[in-house]
């Protein structure tokens, strides 16, 4: 959500400069420049080596309306930031709290969001007012550079510390207020009260969640290294929300309630249906009703024998996410429609945009190892990014499918844009052997973000129930399983396939 307000405010700053030449006029100068004397290492590099001409132009973009769209366009992200972040962690707080308490998740994260937004979004401008204060002694220490090198060094480090101590504090003291708000029901004050005398309360449960959150921060930390350096760092941007941060949330939950859980069979037992003929439990339909018994009901000498299970609920998760994927495309075929015309226009537009710039950008001479001998790191990471995008696009419709229809519009346009600057023949042989297999499933996935958009304005306007707004976000889910087996197939076909079959055709 924080991205849209960035991506319009860019294109209309685009269009505002290619709409009075300012973008022609150093597009033509940098063609007339002549840039060779700078790879001569003997050239000393610096202003005066800029062409004139390409100075001018450059300085002309930044006029004074062009400046005040793009601060306003921070701005206005930062704002929109706040309010998503209050309403995401409303929603993720209740929905654990759901899940371990009540055995619905779901459904008490739409009912969350609508009774707590208000002392959420407090929070997280409390946060974001303690960052902020938090970054007035390291400002200070700064500014006495401009008089004494020494004492301002040494201020800044003294700024340094005191800057990162009053964030740890802050962020300790606000650690459980939204546990406060969700378990106890108050509000943005009594939450802030209550999270900073738990330490004082509960000092043994207090010291175990510091703990645990630096373990987890911590191997995600190291997680994170490792999959950089094999070339795969999207897995962190997975692991992070769906791993780390939801177990520290559900452990923190856990302290603060200090109650007993709800049994998961009485939770499956007592789950609405969420009103959606595709939201069918999982479990109940991959898994026999003797297998979803937990170990320690049956005993301890059943819990080798229980194992099983969970691979089968793995497996069949992830077949009913396909029998999901099927059965969304073939009864909710307008709002894929609607997403299939964006992205078509979208790319009609990319091409036009660079089509008119006659550059050709010929194909590169060993295309069939554009990836490397073995490309498991390609493979993964592709598809770890269209995993995203994917959820990224559904979920976007809780935000009334505007992400969603900014991100069939942008990715749309990129592939146009491409086709524009590519040899024809070189773009088909690189993108049709696995586009044929993602991009349908990317559109599908914006239809079904339009789909869920459609049902926020229909429970904003009444039309439709808090009920009804869990059953498509269950569907989502599982519909995004199924895009992941999907998205895992077109990846290895990108990585392995579509190189060498490039390389036959091209050549």
């Amino acid at each position: 959500m924080a991205r849209v307000p960035v991506l319009v405010g860019l294109a209309a700053t685009i269009g505002i400069l290619a709409s009075d030449g300012r973008l022609e006029a150093v597009a033509t100068e940098l063609q007339a420049a002549e840039f060779e004397s700078i790879d001569d290492p003997a050239t000393d590099i610096g202003p005066e080596t800029i062409p004139p001409g390409l100075e001018t132009a450059v300085v002309d973009l930044f006029s004074p309306e062009i400046i005040a769209l793009i601060v306003g366009t921070v701005f206005f992200s930062v704002v929109v930031s706040i309010f998503a972040t209050g309403l995401s962690n409303a929603a993720a707080i209740n929905g654990i709290y759901g899940c371990l308490y009540t055995g619905d998740g779901v459904a008490d994260a739409v009912v969350g969001v609508g009774r707590d937004w208000k002392s959420f979004v407090g929070l997280t401008l409390l946060r974001v007012g303690i960052f902020l204060l938090a970054m007035v002694p390291i400002a200070l220490g700064v500014s006495i550079l401009y008089y004494s090198t020494a004492v301002g060094t040494a201020a800044s480090l003294v700024g340094v510390l005191l800057s990162v101590g009053l964030i740890i504090v802050g962020q300790l003291a606000l650690a459980f207020a939204g546990q406060s708000i969700v378990v106890d029901g108050v509000g943005f004050m009594g939450a802030v009260r209550r999270s900073v005398g738990f330490p004082f309360r509960q000092p043994i449960p207090f010291v175990a969640y510091v703990l645990i959150a630096l373990g987890v921060f911590g191997a995600l930390s190291v997680l994170g290294g490792i999959f950089g350096a094999l070339g795969v760092s999207q897995l962190t941007g997975i692991l992070s929300p769906l791993v780390a941060i939801p177990f520290v949330d559900a452990f923190k939950t856990t302290l603060y309630a200090d109650r007993g859980f709800i049994s998961p069979t009485s939770a499956r037992d007592g789950q609405p249906d969420g009103g959606d003929e595709l939201t069918t439990p999982v479990d109940e339909e991959s898994t026999p009703l003797d297998e979803q018994t937990a170990p320690a009901e049956k005993g301890p000498e059943a819990s080798t024998e229980s194992q099983p299970a969970y691979r089968h609920r793995i497996v069949g998760a992830f077949r009913d996410g396909l029998v999901a994927l099927g059965g969304f495309t073939r009864h909710h075929p307008v709002p894929i429609l609607a997403a299939g015309i964006l992205f078509v226009v979208a790319t009609i537009s990319g091409w036009q945009v660079t089509a008119e710039f006659a550059v050709d950008i010929p194909p590169t001479e060993d295309i069939g190892a554009i990836f490397g001998t073995v490309p498991i790191g390609a493979f993964v990471m592709i598809a770890a990014n269209n995993w995203l995008v994917s959820a990224t696009a559904i979920y976007g419709g809780v935000a009334l499918g505007i992400p969603t229809t900014l991100d069939m519009l942008l990715n749309g346009f990129i592939v146009g844009a491409l086709y524009g600057v590519a040899d024809p023949l070189a773009f088909f042989a690189l993108v049709a052997p696995h586009g044929i297999i993602e991009l349908p499933a990317i559109i599908i996935a914006g239809g079904l973000g339009l789909h869920l958009a459609a049902t926020v304005f229909g429970v904003l306007r009444g039309s439709k129930t808090s009920t009804e707004l869990a059953g498509v976000l269950r569907l989502a889910y599982r519909v995004l399983l199924g895009l992941a087996v999907v998205l895992v197939i077109a990846a290895f076909v990108e990585a392995f396939l579509t190189p060498p079959i490039a390389n036959l055709i091209l050549n």
